[in-house]
């Protein structure tokens, strides 16, 4: 096999090494170990730059928390409506000099560092600029449709291709003005995917379910034409129930469930000892008079916590619900209320109404 070929397939690799083990490789060639420093953007005018920050104890920089070395490649910071990126680890933004070694190993492989610090620092920058509002928004709707292709058209850089572009943007994490970490990768969408978030949008945005006809029609107010079928690919792409199953929800935006929880888990120190209503429910569905539902039983109680423990024990008297936990993984969820009786009623109620009947191991209430 060729050197030049070699030379690709190790470049490859280089490119798909998390941060941590990048960094490892970065200090086994050089032998310069972690010099913790945020540095801003360099492409943000010298004119309006904050003072640089260098060399700072790793609890505090210029009121943010450091980034955990590798973990995150930097974060975003948003300063008078600019937006600033800062390096979490000085290694990751050097160009290393190579004309003072003699080893051919030693020469490549700071040639394969130079290049990835480059190819990253240059997507890091065109991110920031094309993602702009996202970047200040936080917003998944903000996101404009970016492909791989479309990115090397718009920001071009030399050795820079498709398949090393894909490489990269999965290992490179960073902070958000809105303290959230993700992947670059998730900054190149389809349009569709774009559309999926609008949709999701319009849909939260109101207490009134809406079907896909209403939701073309929105859409068409805004300039975007869309089929009904694509409206429901779009939904399907964010696991967006259908007009029916949301229309069925027995609870409305006001009560706020709590995650689901394993009962089996037995992590009960977790739940507090309060009052309020729960939810057990199963993994799969269950036929309704009107519509599917994993809901199983609603109860409620002055002290969640033993109420809930008290259904992995051998005591539990409902005999439809003891069934359900011999046989199924069940799972829970609770919401805290000091009006946990009145809750109750009207959630077994409006469960009743929605679904043409009572949960399966409920037999009262509403």
């Amino acid at each position: 096999m060729k050197k030049r070929t070699v030379g690709k397939i190790i470049l490859a690799k280089v490119l798909e090494m998390p941060l941590g083990k990048y960094l490892a490789f970065i200090e086994k060639i050089t032998q310069e170990r972690s010099n913790l420093a945020h540095r801003e953007n360099p492409l943000v005018k010298k004119s309006n730059r904050p003072r640089r920050s260098v060399r700072h104890s790793p609890t505090a920089c210029r009121g943010h928390r450091v980034e955990t070395v590798g973990q995150v490649f930097g974060r975003v910071t948003m300063q008078r409506g600019k937006l600033w990126f800062w390096i979490s680890d000085d290694r990751l933004l050097k160009i290393y000099p190579t004309h003072h070694h003699t080893d051919d190993k030693v020469i490549c492989s700071l040639k394969w560092i130079n290049t990835r610090n480059t190819f990253s620092m240059h997507i890091v920058n065109s991110l920031l600029h094309y993602q702009r509002r996202y970047w200040l928004s936080g917003k998944d709707v903000h996101l404009r449709p970016l492909t791989f292709q479309q990115f090397l058209s718009l920001y071009p850089l030399r050795y820079l291709d498709q398949s090393r572009l894909s490489r990269l943007v999965s290992k490179l994490f960073v902070r958000t003005p809105h303290h959230e970490v993700i992947s670059l990768k998730r900054l190149f969408l389809s349009p569709k995917r774009a559309y999926a978030y609008r949709i999701k949008e319009l849909i939260d945005s109101t207490e009134r379910p809406l079907n896909d006809k209403e939701l073309q029609s929105l859409l068409a107010q805004e300039g975007i034409h869309l089929s009904r079928r694509t409206i429901c690919n779009c939904r399907k792409l964010l696991n967006i129930p259908n007009y029916k199953e949301r229309a069925a929800c027995y609870y409305g935006r006001d009560v706020a469930f709590g995650e689901y929880r394993t009962l089996s888990e037995k992590k009960f120190n977790r739940i507090p000892a309060e009052p309020g209503v729960y939810e057990l429910s199963l993994a799969g569905k269950l036929d309704y008079a009107r519509h599917k539902s994993d809901v199983i039983y609603i109860g409620s109680s002055r002290d969640l916590r033993k109420r809930i423990a008290s259904y992995t024990g051998n005591g539990v008297k409902n005999g439809r619900l003891s069934e359900f936990l011999k046989q199924h993984e069940v799972y829970v969820r609770f919401c805290r209320t000091e009006q946990y009786r009145r809750l109750e009623r009207e959630l077994l109620n409006n469960f009743r109404n929605n679904y043409g009947e009572l949960p399966k191991c409920n037999s009262l209430g509403g």
